[in-house]
């Protein structure tokens, strides 16, 4: 509505001004702008499109002296939609952007280190929810160990059987396996090992030998 338009020589090329309606009027300098009905276009000399992607107040006013109504969709960029994530993005020079490869795997990585921690402090007040744990993941690891050892072409497209195997099945049998864990048989004079819970035990406290039974009748014939 404060725009002032005047056309100049040649076909739907007008000088329009943005005036200010606060005060005292006042028009700013006028700008170049040259519209196309056909392909509902207009381009201005301010360069406000290519460096926001947003159309000025002067290419709005051609457009409405053009009778088009409704902003046309090619005037509005991808950037501002919903969609604006979704396909390619590409910067000034027209070059696709890549987002950062490793995002998915760090938002992975963020998921599991929280899922253990809480599992973890959940086991840490009890001693034998701590080796259930320990066993567990000594388990997991070795099953993860066989994972990354197969070839990119097996982990895409891993075989059928163990597509139908249930998660949920193959870790109660992970869990079994790890409660049902035989005490290994140590021979005659090799030591024990001691686990991080008997180093949590504390001595008991060794009591002084006493006199011995020549030191007491000595003491007595004294």
């Amino acid at each position: 509505m404060a725009a002032c338009d005047r056309v100049l020589d040649g076909d739907s090329k007008y000088a329009v001004a943005i005036g200010s309606l606060h005060g005292d009027l006042g028009f700013e300098e006028e700008r170049v702008v040259i519209g196309d009905p056909l392909k509902q276009k207009a381009s201005c000399n301010c360069g406000m499109f290519n460096r926001t992607g947003m159309l000025c107040a002067h290419g709005l006013k051609v457009l409405d002296l053009m009778n088009v109504k409704i902003l046309p969709t090619h005037c509005i960029l991808k950037r501002w939609t919903r969609e604006a994530s979704n396909g390619s993005i590409q910067d000034r020079q027209g070059r696709d952007v890549i987002e950062n490869p490793k995002r998915k795997a760090q938002l992975r990585y963020k998921f599991l280190s929280n899922k253990f921690h809480n599992v973890a402090q959940k086991a840490a007040d009890y001693p034998e929810c701590c080796v259930t744990l320990d066993n567990a993941l000594d388990c997991l690891s070795a099953q993860l160990e066989d994972k990354l050892n197969l070839s990119t072409c097996a982990m895409n497209e891993p075989c059928n059987e163990q597509e139908n195997i249930d998660p949920n099945v193959q870790q109660r049998d992970c869990l079994s396996a790890a409660q049902l864990k035989k005490k290994e048989v140590l021979s005659k004079g090799s030591r024990r090992q001691r686990s991080w819970i008997d180093k949590l035990r504390k001595r008991k406290p060794t009591k002084p030998a006493g006199p011995t039974k020549k030191e007491q009748s000595n003491k007595r014939k004294k």
